[in-house]
C-alpha cells in the first residue's frame, strides 16, 4: 500500500473499521512511511480533541458525516 491509498482510510483505521487485509495494509505502510504516520497521529489528535469536547453540554456539534465528507473533499 501506498500513500495515495493509506490516506484516505486513516479515519476508518483510527475508528477500526477496515477489513483486516486493508488494516494490516495501512499498518504497515504507517510502519514505514513517516510523513502517512504524522498525518495520522494528526487525525488521532483531533478524533480524540473533538471527542473530549463532546462531552462539554454546551456545546452543539454538525452532523459529524457530514464534516468528515467536507474535509475529504477539500
Amino acid at each position: 500500500m501506498d500513500c495515495e491509498e493509506s490516506l484516505p482510510l486513516l479515519s476508518e483505521y483510527h475508528a477500526g473499521a477496515l477489513d483486516e487485509s486493508t488494516r494490516e495494509g495501512v499498518r504497515e505502510h504507517l510502519g514505514c512511511c513517516p510523513p502517512c504516520d504524522g498525518v495520522y497521529r494528526d487525525v488521532e489528535t483531533i478524533i480524540v480533541s473533538a471527542s473530549s469536547l463532546r462531552e462539554e453540554e454546551s456545546i452543539s456539534f454538525p452532523d459529524e458525516t457530514a464534516v468528515w465528507q467536507r474535509i475529504q473533499f477539500s
